[in-house]
């Protein structure tokens, strides 16, 4: 009696069935998983076994970390090699193309289950991994997730383990910075039983502008002449400004998950310090000498040091969870504290008041045209602590079987307690102003999904398959209004090659404590001015608003995937999207001369007009309207290879080649704001330097061992155009520019063939990666018209990295 066992089952059953049965089940299983139900074949009704004795046998089961819905796309392990990813972290964001594009960060899920924290997996080697599935939009509705968000599970090996270790430099073509990681980490796997420690450390060295062509702030060159005659030496001014701050970086990771009876637990802590310092200036004194004619101001250097604005943070957290099946729900509780510290310190120049009272009375120990005293460092500090503790838990199982199949729900609960405490000191004045908040919320998130008609099961066949899908969220968080929000969506798949979707969704929105009261930041930023036609460094400042209202939004989407050849080997997509917000939060626009107008209490120049701060905390708004259309391809083939007849393929021996390649277009179709009642539309697209098409392109060519990656991104041309009241009608535009990216890497073993790469030696486990960014040393360029004394923006002020490679080299034992 013959046996047929499907591949990658978990289990396997035994059953005798007729040839026509069989091919029934494989055709069940098989539509079902282009309907996006379960994508294990269905229980079969069957002959007692021993009825027809040749009859075949047919064994079902579940792959070993299959999700409960049929993937949209699968990566085996020679296709997860081709990409040469270090961890499972950069494996995701490499496939983005795959996923969606560059919308946000993936849900994962671990063998097709919920997981505490992303940390919990993301440090993983790639190797780790037997399978890589990415699911269909309607699985975050499965899974307790918001709708929309795309879902990526993660199938491990039953049996792994390995320490790697990661070290990387990288440093501009031009020179004058370098960075530098290192990273150790071990990872075991045994069946349900897996633990991963890791220990990332980074470092940033100052870019000056000293080590580029940019010219001396207009306010320094003023007065340059006269502080060399006083210091009797040159200086150079750039040497006291970086444009990228000097950085340093260790996170810890540590992750266990374990089977506790019918359950599993997982355990997760991280801790993470970083510091961050920038070079903002000359560190310069004045003083004001009476003279027979006008009176002289005297500049000195108070100092060797530049001026610095300095951030440090350390950040700790910790998250359990717990998941199993409970009366025949699939059930997760999870439960996470996380604790952070943030420090910053802005120097804001020397305090030469007494000084300046000793000139005053004419104090005949003091000779201005001497040496001077020391004079005190003025600096502003901010200290913010916060800390959240939450709980999370999740339910989800089928709860009526209609015809067109299984009708599923998820319920899912987060309750949270914030806290967060400030202090902020103003060295000029001595004021000192501090405040603490807390606040409790409570979310919760109900998921129905509605199979309709199914061409598998023979329900309104002629319309293919065809499902619903619906959901509904409130969220309650003291001294705020609750928050509602409902989403529907529809799937329709007529044929098999075609896969229609569709959303509507509408929401009240309720600031989070996070927009509230999030802990203050000051950073030094770089962006342009448009005012003074220059780039500049501000404090930019970033926390929470606490005077910030809420709002509504109408979400409404529809799109279609097309794969005409079967499988994933070509896939075309087209999706419009609409998203209309009557009142609400948005961020800061970019600052341009209208912006300013609107908010000058956010913005702070010296008496030369000199950018000093910006506010870029987030504002309420009266009305946002957004329209797009993004539409892409998709190749992805892996070449087939046939071992010997009767051999299987040996571990070490060379892989297939494995080609993807994506290219997707965004075309903006509308980006308005109105900021408030009574002030005109701000088109985004016009006057705001948004550009109206953007495409992207990513080539990957490999297989386990070498490999090769292009990434290219074409922006279209923008412009930025104030209106008369603004600062004139100066217009600025940007023509289009392309950026493209390129990523090698291979392993050596792998170069002196299959059977030297069987003995183990220097070259075993080893890879090399060599990355070029900005290949083609490209930039936007921005031209400025109309305006009284326009000028022209060097290639460094722009983009002073420019061109940059990294060598990195990893080692697996």
């Amino acid at each position: 009696m013959p046996a047929i066992c499907l591949a990658g089952a978990q289990r396997c059953e035994a059953r005798a069935v007729d040839t026509a049965g069989m091919v029934a089940a494989d055709k069940i299983g098989t539509d079902a998983a282009t309907a996006g139900q379960p994508s294990h074949p269905p229980q079969i009704q069957i002959p007692p076994v021993g009825t027809e004795q040749d009859e075949p046998i047919v064994v079902t089961g579940r792959r070993w970390g299959q999700a409960d819905i049929a993937s949209e796309t699968e990566l085996d392990e020679d296709r997860i090699g081709a990409y040469g990813a270090n961890n499972i972290g950069e494996l995701i964001d490499d496939i983005a193309p795959l996923i969606g594009g560059t919308r946000d960060t993936p849900v994962l899920l671990v063998n097709g289950r919920r997981i505490g924290s992303p940390t919990e997996i993301t440090g993983y080697p790639p190797e780790a991994l037997n399978r890589l599935a990415i699911l269909p939009p309607e699985a975050a509705a499965r899974y307790g997730y918001s709708a929309g968000q795309r879902v990526v599970n993660l199938e491990l090996k039953k049996h792994f383990a390995s320490t790697d270790v990661d070290a990387g430099l990288a440093m501009p073509f031009a020179g004058g910075r370098t960075s530098s990681q290192l990273s150790t980490g071990r990872s075991i796997i045994d069946g349900d039983t897996r633990w991963n420690i890791q220990l990332r450390g980074g470092a940033d060295t100052f870019l000056l502008k000293s080590e580029r062509d940019i010219p001396v702030r207009a306010d320094v060159a003023a007065i340059l002449l006269l502080l060399e005659a006083a210091e009797g030496q040159a200086i150079d001014p750039n040497r006291f400004e970086s444009l990228t701050a000097k950085t340093r970086s260790l996170d810890l990771n540590i992750g266990v998950t374990r089977p506790v009876g019918d359950f599993f637990l997982s355990l997760n802590a991280n801790a993470g310090v970083n510091r961050s310092t920038q070079l903002t200036g000359l560190p310069l004194a004045s003083i004001v000498v009476p003279s027979a004619g006008a009176d002289e101001i005297r500049y000195r250097l108070a100092g060797d040091r530049a001026l610095e604005s300095q951030q440090r943070s350390t950040n700790f957290g910790a998250s359990a969870s717990l998941s199993g099946a409970i009366a025949g729900w699939q059930a997760s509780f999870s439960a996470s504290y996380s604790s952070s510290r943030n420090t910053s310190s802005n120097d804001t120049g020397y305090d030469s008041s007494a000084l300046q009272q000793r000139v005053d009375a004419r104090d005949p120990a003091f000779d201005p045209s001497g040496p001077w005293p020391s004079i005190p460092l003025l600096t502003d500090r901010n200290r913010s602590t916060s800390q959240t503790i939450g709980a999370t838990f999740n339910a989800s199982r089928s709860i009526l079987k209609l015809p067109a199949g299984e009708a599923g729900t998820s319920v899912t609960l987060n309750a949270s307690q914030s806290r967060s405490r400030f202090r902020t000191l103003t060295a000029s004045t001595g004021a000192v102003s501090q405040d603490r908040f807390s606040s409790s919320q409570l979310d919760g998130r109900w998921s129905l999904t509605v199979p309709v008609a199914s061409r598998a099961l023979g329900v309104l066949a002629p319309l293919g398959d065809l499902g619903l899908d619906l959901s509904m969220e409130f969220g309650k968080a003291s001294r705020t209004k609750t928050r509602y929000k409902w989403d529907a969506g529809a799937r329709w798949t007529p044929f098999p090659f075609v896969d229609f979707r569709a959303s509507f969704g509408r929401e009240n929105v309720e600031p989070l404590f996070e927009q509230l009261h999030g802990p203050r930041i000051e950073v030094v930023t770089r962006l342009f001015d448009f005012a003074q036609q220059e780039y500049v460094q501000p404090i930019s400042i970033f926390g929470g608003n606490p005077d910030l209202e809420g709002g509504s939004i109408r979400n409404l989407s529809a799109g279609a995937m097309i794969r005409p050849f079967g499988g994933d080997l070509a896939t075309f997509n087209i999706e419009y999207r609409s998203r209309v917000a009557r009142g609400g939060i948005a961020s800061l626009p970019t600052l341009t001369p209208d912006i300013e107008a609107i908010f000058p209490e956010r913005v702070m120049r010296d008496a030369g007009g000199r950018l000093i701060s910006i506010d870029a905390r987030p504002i309420n708004i009266s009305h946002d309207r957004t329209e797009s259309i993004t539409s892409g391809v998709t190749l992805l083939y892996t070449a087939k290879q046939k071992p010997p007849v009767g051999d299987p393929l040996l571990p070490d021996s060379q892989r297939p080649w494995t080609f993807s390649l994506s290219i997707a277009h965004s075309w903006q179709l509308a980006s308005e704001m109105v900021i408030r009642p009574g002030l005109p539309v701000l088109d985004r697209l016009r006057d705001s330097g948004q550009p109206r098409h953007n495409v992207t392109l990513n080539l990957v060519v490999g297989r386990r061992g070498m490999g090769a990656s292009l990434n290219g991104n074409w922006n279209g041309a923008a412009r930025v155009r104030s209106s008369g009241e603004a600062g004139g009608a100066t217009e600025f535009r940007y023509p289009s520019s392309v950026l493209f990216n390129l990523g090698l890497f291979a392993d050596p073993e792998h170069w002196a063939g299959t059977a030297a790469s069987r003995e183990r030696n220097w070259a075993s486990n080893l890879r090399i990666s060599l990355d070029l960014q900005n290949v083609l040393n490209g930039y936007r360029k921005v031209l400025v018209l109309g305006g009284s004394a326009p000028r022209g923006l060097t290639r460094d002020e722009i983009d002073p990295l420019g061109r940059t490679i990294r060598l990195s080299i990893r080692k697996q034992f």
